[in-house]
């Protein structure tokens, strides 16, 4: 896992579901706590980690769901996927800008990519800054405090925590159900199978985090399924981040650049088009992480 990611485990197992699933849920609410005054300060170092702990927040309210309550749970996993928006934009220009940090490309291509990045940057810790810290914001940091300290729960909480392994199997028949989609609607030439894919890469997210949380029902086995799943996500992420970027070129307007930048520029277009392009590719890759 990436730095400052890792999942928090319990110091021991659990005995019910609920028990398990909050030792995970309340350490995702820490997370995001912890990093309020940071996201205020627009701190670019902690958007990764809160993401994160979004993420890994929303999928285990889908992938658990009757640990709690239905009303609470969807209220918060509402509250979180507009958070979660908010920080996307942010991290979006984490990634391009990493990306774009080639050596290869001239000057006047870096100057150009470097300079959008750098005013989109300022637009988008503005509207989320602004949002986080306005009456919604506070009303999700302050419901995160209640989930953390008194959770909603539900009709399952209380049952076994070996259940647990159930809704694990489910996520992982979701990925393989996924990318079966995907191979189908890629060899009939579907053009949404890159919607598709995408799909595909959030489902193997969701399997991820709930094995990590369920670790403690799992044992050993665990480990493996994790680092296979992570690499999945890199094989297929390549990908998704081919697409974001193209997007972002595109919007360049060519037409008030020098001719030869506008040249550049093009070939870093059709380049990154082809990356975009490539479904087969990403399948081919994701097919060697199983």
């Amino acid at each position: 896992m990436p730095a400052g990611t890792t999942a928090a485990r319990p110091d021991a197992p659990a005995a019910t579901i609920g028990a398990l699933v909050q030792a995970y849920v309340g350490a995702q609410c820490d997370v995001i706590l912890d990093c309020r005054a940071a996201l205020a300060a627009q701190d670019e170092s902690v958007v990764h980690r809160v993401r994160v702990a979004i993420r890994r927040l929303r999928a285990t309210l889908r992938t658990f769901p009757d640990v709690y309550q239905r009303v609470e749970r969807e209220s918060l996993a509402k509250e979180l996927k507009w958070a979660g928006m908010l920080l996307g934009e942010v991290r979006d220009l984490q990634v391009l800008a990493e990306r774009f940090a080639d050596p290869s490309q001239t000057l006047a291509v870096r100057r150009v990519i470097d300079e959008d990045i750098a005013t989109r940057r300022i637009e988008a810790w503005r509207a989320a800054t602004e949002a986080l810290g306005g009456a919604r914001g506070v009303a999700l940091f302050a419901q995160l405090e209640r989930w953390r300290e008194d959770a909603p729960f539900g009709a399952e909480a209380g049952r076994p925590a070996a259940r647990a392994r159930h809704r694990v199997e489910k996520a992982d028949a979701e990925v393989r159900e996924g990318l079966r989609r995907t191979r189908a609607a890629a060899a009939a030439g579907d053009a949404h199978v890159g919607g598709l894919l995408h799909d595909a890469r959030k489902a193997a997210k969701r399997h991820r985090y709930a094995v990590e949380l369920a670790q403690p029902v799992l044992g050993s086995e665990a480990d493996k399924t994790i680092e296979a799943r992570q690499a999945l996500q890199d094989a297929l992420g390549a990908h998704q981040d081919a697409v974001v970027a193209l997007a972002f070129l595109r919007a360049i307007d060519l037409s008030a650049q020098s001719p030869e930048t506008a040249r550049d520029l093009r070939a870093l277009i059709s380049s990154t088009r082809d990356a975009a392009d490539d479904v087969a590719g990403a399948l081919r890759a994701a097919q060697h992480t199983n």
